[in-house]
């Protein structure tokens, strides 16, 4: 899962910062748009329009979708949590959202109104042994946008006392923070239905198609001008490498993947933190410079680009909505020359800090700027992504009733692209290195070692940062050999 808003602010102070300064400008209110009695409809946003773009790559297949999984353990209220999930759907408009084309194929979303839009909920019984394949099986049953409802939650009994809670929301009304959102709110609402008591959550004075009609109308010709020309500047040149495979790619309508964990001690992530502020970086700087010198020990391209998720929720209006908010942002790494970690991470922390300040051109328009055709553009550049990011929580509150457990990784056999390495921190689990992968790309010994490989660099960097990058002399050998790349120039 992608981070929210507030995740990404805890980890990264440059990234408070700018929040921070947009926030103290332009504080007027954003408007309300007119909504009928009836159906609405509405333009998609940029973000909303490339979801709609890659879904419609692979429309069979479910993987552009936000997963959460939860284990109960104690009585549930079935009834009661059936009608907290469905005032969720009266609450937030884009879980009553459907979407169409008009005659030149353009696609728009259709808001229903409130107390029409019933969410999928199921109850199945599984056995203890079943229950993993049983939530796997539910993830994967593919999504039609244009007739189903964006959010599904299905309970899998495994005993009476033991419930697994599986939510999945297509990632065209959803981001990261989005399950956040539903797993607090959804833990509320239960409990106010079970106590007979109307909802205690404040109303929301805006939805998602009304920030997306106020960003858009501040991102002016001007603006775009210059975003424009701050990426084409920043990306000329780049290279997107990715970490070398040793199978033979089958076609790319093949989306079937499966995720690799490995933990990280925590010696090494407190001493990762205190590096990030000294050296006036942020924790998933000091990441992703890691993950940036691992790709350019293993294929040799030291001008390397690589795809990150930006969280666009710097209004407050945004912070308890269901919605897709996010950009994809291409971040380059110069590793010229002999460098040592620690020049390498000044280098990401001030072209990162510099990105950011450009986040708010889509990364479509970003990938034609660079001269690529739209699909093959997707398919080149945005092939590996890096996130640093917090699992979310079910409230403290629950466990006074029901004892609970975030399921760290849900079973998933889809992948969006063909190499995904995430950096989670989770309160009970601690952190994890989560790789996601196309298994037609990768197979799962490749994996294990390139996560093995990253997990030493961050040791590596933890005990002394100050060693040259391409000097393997007192540091662990990679387990991946350096290969020929397989790289995409922009």
């Amino acid at each position: 899962m992608t981070a929210g808003p507030a995740d990404l602010a805890a980890r990264a102070r440059v990234e408070a910062a700018l929040l921070a300064r947009r926030s103290r400008t332009g504080r007027a209110a954003v408007p309300r748009l007119p909504r009928s009695e009836g159906d609405n409809r509405f333009p998609l946003s940029p973000v909303q329009h490339l979801m709609w773009q890659l879904h419609h790559d692979s429309p069979t297949r479910n993987t552009w979708v936000t997963l959460g999984g939860i284990k109960l353990f104690g009585a549930l209220d079935i009834s009661a949590l059936e009608r907290a999930w469905s005032a969720l759907a009266d609450r937030h408009e884009a879980l009553r959202t459907v979407f169409t084309t008009d005659g030149h194929g353009e696609p728009a979303q259709i808001v229903r109104p409130s107390g029409t839009g019933r969410l999928s909920f199921q109850v199945v019984e599984v056995t203890p042994e079943d229950a993993d394949d049983a939530m796997g099986a539910f993830f994967d049953e593919p999504f039609d946008l244009c007739t189903d409802p964006p959010g599904r939650l299905r309970i899998l009994r495994v005993a009476p006392d033991e419930h697994h809670i599986a939510i999945v929301v297509h990632h065209i009304v959803s981001d990261g923070h989005t399950m956040s959102v539903l797993i607090e709110e959804l833990t509320t609402l239960y409990f106010a239905c079970s106590a007979g008591l109307p909802s205690p959550l404040a109303p929301l004075p805006v939805q998602p198609v009304d920030l997306a009609a106020w960003q858009g109308e501040r991102l002016t010709t001007a603006r775009r001008q210059q975003l424009l020309g701050y990426w084409r500047t920043a990306l000329e040149g780049a290279c997107v490498p990715v970490p070398p495979t040793d199978v033979v790619p089958l076609p790319e309508s093949d989306c079937t993947g499966r995720t690799y964990q490995l933990p990280v001690s925590e010696r090494t992530v407190s001493a990762l933190r205190q590096l990030a502020r000294k050296q006036g970086a942020t924790p998933f700087m000091v990441s992703l410079a890691a993950f940036q010198v691992l790709l350019a020990r293993y294929t040799g391209v030291r001008d390397g680009a690589v795809t990150t998720p930006y969280s666009c929720r710097d209004r407050p209006e945004a912070d308890r909505l269901v919605g897709a908010f996010i950009n994809l942002l291409i971040v380059r790494a110069d590793l010229s020359g002999d460098p040592t970690y620690l020049q390498v991470l000044e280098r990401v922390r001030d072209r990162t800090a510099a990105d950011f300040e450009h986040h708010d051109l889509p990364v479509a328009e970003v990938i034609e700027a660079l001269g690529h055709e739209p699909a093959a553009g997707r398919r080149d550049m945005l092939r590996t992504l890096f996130t640093e990011e917090d699992n979310p929580a079910v409230p403290d509150e629950a466990e006074e009733i029901l004892r609970s457990e975030m399921v760290m990784d849900p079973p998933w056999h889809q992948a969006e692209r063909d190499f995904t390495l995430r950096v989670t921190h989770d309160a009970t689990a601690g952190t994890r290195i989560i790789v996601t992968y196309r298994t037609h790309t990768y197979t799962a010994a490749r994996v294990r070692d390139i996560a093995a490989d990253y997990r030493d660099l961050l040791d590596r960097i933890a005990a002394d940062p100050s060693f040259h990058v391409f000097d393997d002399r007192g540091g662990p050998p990679l387990r991946v050999p350096s290969a020929h790349p397989v790289v995409r120039g922009t």
